[in-house]
């Protein structure tokens, strides 16, 4: 029998297929993996739990290492109930394995806004006690395509607070944090 592969992801009533977005197109490139047994869901946050404060327009870079053969799916960045938008900072992300030229690959051209990582698709509200406005958990920022990992899986993450520590929990820090969607490879059974 033949089956349509189809991906949970497309079972989200607010992921519809409109125009400009590439929501759907990389959905479409995800769907046959959602029963592929070779692979699995796998969540990454950075920067690690002791790190993750940051001073006003302060700076810290993070080292994350990815298992090799697997596929960066997207990112979960949670928003503020108050803002509806994630918390201010600035972000790159460097994988030090693929080379452009004799640089290693870097996701943006330059360091990005936090704004452009998160995607405000409301899945469930909570009034979580260390974020004092609590936190909207969304649906995942999807990459246009699937990013694979490869060499050794190490990448550098660099954080930029850009608040001045106007919401941070202590007044002068932020709290950063970063979920990497990843398809971590198995072995097949």
């Amino acid at each position: 029998m033949i089956e349509i592969p189809i991906s949970p992801l497309e079972l989200d009533p607010l992921t519809r297929s409109y125009w400009g977005q590439w929501d759907p197109l990389s959905i479409g490139q995800l769907a046959p993996l959602a029963k592929d047994r070779c692979y699995k869901p796998k969540f990454y946050k950075a920067p690690a739990s002791d790190s993750e404060l940051i001073l006003a327009f302060g700076y810290t870079t993070y080292g994350l290492r990815i298992t090799p053969g697997s596929i960066i799916f997207g990112f979960y960045l949670p928003a503020l109930v108050s803002t509806s938008a994630p918390p201010a900072f600035n972000v790159q992300i460097t994988d030090t394995n693929l080379k452009v030229g004799d640089e290693p690959y870097t996701f943006w051209d330059e360091p990005i806004p936090s704004f452009f990582l998160g995607n405000y698709k409301p899945t469930y509200l909570t009034a979580d006690p260390l974020q004092a406005a609590g936190l909207v958990a969304s649906f995942p920022n999807l990459l246009t395509a699937p990013h694979p990992v490869v060499g050794d899986g190490l990448f550098r993450l660099q954080f930029w607070d850009t608040t001045g520590g106007t919401n941070g929990p202590q007044g002068s820090a932020q709290r950063l944090e970063l979920v990497i969607g990843v398809l971590e490879v198995v072995e097949c059974q």
